[in-house]
Order: C-alpha cells, then sequence, then structure tokens
C-alpha cells in the first residue's frame, strides 16, 4: 500500500502540472481553471487512503505522449508486480493502440505486455507475441530470452536450442550449457528406440558442453545397451573430468564394462588409482571392497574397509562393514545395523549447489530454482550424523 502511495504521489503531480501546461498555452482562455474536477477527485481518493480508485483517475487524465510513455510503463510495472496483471494488460494494451509512439516506446510496450501474459501464465498469447517481436530489425533482446523460458515450460526442445543460439552469451547465462541440457533432453527419449539419433544429439551435447556430465553418462547407457563396452567405458570416465562429484553414479555402468570385457582386475586397479585421487569417494570404496570379498573373501573385504574407515570415515561404509560382519558380535549389530539403515534412508542423496535443494531422486533440471545441471549426488558422511538424528519437523 505505500509502495503504491508514493508512486501515485508524483503520477499525480504529473498529471497536474501536464493539465497546467495546455491550459497556459491556451492564451485565449486565461480565465479557465488548470484543473479537472478530476484531478482534485483523484487527490481525494489519494488522501484517504483509496490507491484503487485514484489510478483509475489519474489513467484516465494522463494522455498518452511522448512525455508521459515512461509514466504509463512504470505504472503497469507496478500493477503486474502486485499481482494485478489485467490492470498492466489495460494500460500497456492502451499505449500500444496510440498512434502517437514512436518505434523504440512502441516496441518496449510490446515487450512488457509480453512480460503480464507470462505473469498471467498465457503463454499462447505470450509466444506469438515474442515471436512477432523477433521478426523486428533489429529485434528486442528480450524476445529470444522470453520464447526460451515459454519453450522450456512447454518441453519444446527443438524450439528452446533454437532461441538459446539467438541469446548473446553473458556471465549470468551460459547458454552454451542450457543447449546441451536440450540436446540431451531430446536424446533421452530416444535412448532405448534409436540408438544412431541419440548418439548423434549427445555429441551435438557435448559439441556445446564438452562438462556435461548428463551426456556422457547417457552415451554410456546406450553404448552398453548396443554392446560397446569399451567406448562405454570411455564416456563414463570422462565423467571424473567433467565434474567428479558424478563419479558414483558411473561405478555401476563401469563395472558391468570391465565384466563384460574380461578384464575386472583392471577395473580394481583402477577403482585403487580413483580413490587415491578422491579419498572420499565412498562409493568407490564399498566397490572395491566387494570386489575384494569376491576375489579373496569376506574376512579381507572386512580388514580392507576397516582400515580404510579409519582414514576416511562414512555412514554408508561403517553399514557396509557391519553388513560384511554379521556372524560376529551378534548382540550389537543388529541395534547398529538398524541405526545405520535408518540414517541411510533418513538422508537425502542429491543436492543442489545452487540454491541447496534436497531430495533422494536426480534430477537435471532443480526442480527449487531451475537451473540446469546443478544438482549432484552427495556422499553421508560422519559429520552429517547429528543433522540426520535431528527429529523431522
Amino acid at each position: 500500500m505505500l509502495e503504491l502511495l508514493f508512486f501515485l504521489l508524483p503520477v499525480a503531480a504529473l498529471s497536474g502540472w501536464l493539465m497546467a501546461r495546455r491550459h497556459y498555452k491556451r492564451r485565449y482562455r486565461p480565465q479557465e481553471s488548470p484543473f479537472s474536477p478530476d484531478y482534485f477527485k483523484g487527490l481525494n481518493y489519494l488522501l484517504n487512503e483509496q490507491p484503487d480508485k485514484a489510478i483509475d483517475v489519474f489513467i484516465g487524465l494522463l494522455e498518452v505522449n511522448s512525455e508521459t510513455v515512461e509514466t504509463h510503463l512504470a505504472l503497469a510495472n507496478l500493477f503486474r508486480r502486485r499481482g494485478e496483471t489485467d490492470r498492466a494488460i489495460r494500460i500497456h494494451q492502451n499505449l500500444i493502440a496510440r498512434p502517437t509512439l514512436s518505434s523504440p516506446q512502441r516496441t518496449q510496450a510490446l515487450v512488457e505486455l509480453g512480460l503480464d501474459y507470462m505473469n498471467a501464465g498465457v503463454l499462447d498469447r505470450a509466444e506469438q507475441l515474442f515471436l512477432e517481436l523477433l521478426q523486428q530489425s533489429p529485434s528486442p533482446d528480450e524476445a529470444p530470452k522470453q520464447l526460451l523460458r515459454i519453450y522450456q515450460q512447454e518441453k519444446k526442445w527443438q524450439q528452446a536450442i533454437d532461441m538459446a543460439k539467438r541469446i548473446t552469451p553473458d556471465k549470468k547465462t551460459n547458454t552454451n550449457a542450457l543447449i546441451a541440457q536440450f540436446y540431451c533432453e531430446l536424446a533421452e527419449p530416444l535412448a532405448n528406440k534409436d540408438h544412431h539419433q541419440a548418439l548423434n544429439l549427445l555429441r551435438s551435447a557435448q559439441q556445446y558442453d564438452n562438462n556435461c556430465v548428463r551426456s556422457s553418462l547417457l552415451e554410456g547407457k546406450i553404448l552398453i545397451q548396443i554392446h560397446q563396452y569399451r567406448k562405454a567405458m570411455r564416456a563414463l570416465q570422462k565423467v571424473e573430468q567433467q565434474n567428479h562429484f558424478f563419479l558414483s553414479e558411473t561405478l555401476p555402468s563401469l563395472q558391468q564394462c570391465y565384466e563384460h570385457s574380461g578384464n575386472i582386475q583392471s577395473f580394481k586397479e583402477w577403482l585403487q588409482g580413483l580413490l587415491s585421487r578422491h579419498p572420499h569417494l565412498t562409493s568407490a570404496r564399498i566397490t572395491l571392497t566387494n570386489l575384494i570379498r569376491q576375489q579373496q573373501g569376506n574376512q579381507a573385504a572386512q580388514n580392507f574397509l576397516y582400515r580404510q574407515l579409519h582414514q576416511h570415515p562414512s555412514v554408508e561404509g561403517l553399514h557396509h562393514l557391519i553388513m560384511l560382519g554379521e556372524d560376529n558380535h551378534q548382540v550389537l549389530i543388529p541395534l547398529i545395523k538398524d541405526v545405520t539403515t535408518a540414517l541411510i534412508h533418513k538422508g537425502d542423496r542429491y543436492t543442489c549447489k545452487n540454491c541447496g535443494f534436497s531430495g533422494r531422486t536426480m534430477h537435471w533440471q532443480c526442480p527449487g530454482c531451475s537451473q540446469w545441471a546443478t544438482i549432484r549426488p552427495i556422499e553421508i558422511h560422519l559429520s552429517a550424523l547429528e543433522k540426520l538424528l535431528e527429529p523431522s519437523r
């Protein structure tokens, strides 16, 4: 309310000034009062804290010309911020209907009207309007940006790619990374249907963003389906250079590749090297423990994991050690097993580095902030025990 009142005061002043200016130009009618009765009516509404009625009066008084366009635009934007989109649309439509508007002013009013439609959720009208603006030369920068928003909401990925290519990259928007995600969206439904086309789309994604983890994971999955295990290994191992936080997502598929290649010992050696480079990677530690158990037995696996946990403790590692040693300490193990199982199931597995959103399901577009490729897997470490043990609110 206060924001609106403070804004309407200069609007009222401008209305009065314009009327006075028009009056003094009419020298042949000096006796006429420069102020309309409606102007005083609007002031009365304003002073009696009835801003909605005052708004309607002042809009009627403000003749649309080059001197008042900015006032109309500012007033309409204020309505939009307050959620009164219908009023904002009415003002912008009133502006656009005026033949006296200059070309830049008309373009600005059309952009604002498109934003009104976006705010109201009328995406078809907004899309049509911004497409028309896109045909102008030069077209406003806002047109492809808003069309990109629309096509993302409607999951029209090819159109989103086309719009992203028309946006000039800046510090806030990495359009190449966005385009890579859109190509992955196109490829994902084809992963089980048209392997060749899906792989071509993923190559396009990597051309725009060589650090696109999603494209490497999906490429590895498709190559495994068509039994090209060595190529799949190369695709999946690229993830370490792209973003090592996603390495846990590659391990089951990589193990499958090494097993089909008949070279599980090389996988074991690769895991050892991986742990030397990323010592806190619990998932790699547990995978290596399972390989040791297969090759050398349960006791060797327990000894290995016991030593590892002393250096790098983690809840999942502790839980796995208990599972390996179920035959010992029969009284304590069920209790510890239940506690660690509850901790693991209660903890979130993925978190967004941008807004902090967390959950147990992987999303490539964050449900919290709508950013792409900002969610990554997290490891549950002992330092998180206190937080996990807090009662749910």
